[in-house]
């Protein structure tokens, strides 16, 4: 079973990857400095500078594509990712198992002014989630991994931080240590 949801997340990451290739007619004699002046995105991550936000239809499809998404709840309650449009959102990917996730939960439970998500791992038990007694966190069932895949989230112990336009700005492990600053600049 593990098997198939790595080859599931590795065929994915390679159809992203494929899809996110050149544009450019074969022949054409555009040079490499010439195509990475016009690529949209720099060398630089997303949270090392501000970069004004431009309405496009591919803004549009990004902010839909990392929302759409159902889940249900702890006490059994449907909830919709597209309900965390305009509010800045973080969700944890735990598990019992993990070495840094009690670490990265007390560094979430000090953030204000974002909605947090907290999703137990396949083999968890959400009663033993490390965020239940922090107010206002929605603990979610990933015991599928169909959220995990949905975000590309690939270990326990994963964060994933949505600005308020809905766009991803980071995925994967993240320093409890710098937790709070990065969170923090989502609400800014």
């Amino acid at each position: 079973m593990r098997r198939g949801a790595t080859a599931a997340i590795a065929l994915t990451c390679a159809f992203t990857l494929a899809a996110c290739g050149s544009a450019e007619e074969p022949g054409s004699s555009a040079t490499s400095e010439d195509t990475m002046s016009e690529s949209p995105m720099d060398e630089e991550s997303p949270m090392d500078e501000e970069s004004p936000m431009e309405e496009s239809p591919m803004d549009d499809e990004m902010m839909s594509e990392a929302l759409d998404f159902t889940a249900t709840t702890a006490s059994g309650d449907t909830f919709e990712g597209a309900d965390l449009a305009g509010s800045p959102a973080v969700v944890f990917f735990w598990s019992e198992m993990c070495d840094t996730c009690s670490d990265t939960a007390s560094a979430l439970a000090d953030v204000e002014d974002v909605e947090l998500l907290s999703l137990a791992g396949k083999e968890s038990d959400p009663m033993d989630d490390p965020m239940a007694d922090v107010e206002g966190v929605t603990q979610l069932e990933d015991s599928m991994g169909d959220l995990a895949s949905h975000f590309g989230v690939m270990a326990d112990g994963d964060v994933v931080l949505i600005d308020d336009h809905g766009e991803v700005t980071h995925h994967g492990p993240m320093d409890p240590m710098k937790l709070h600053d990065e969170v923090t600049s989502l609400t800014m």
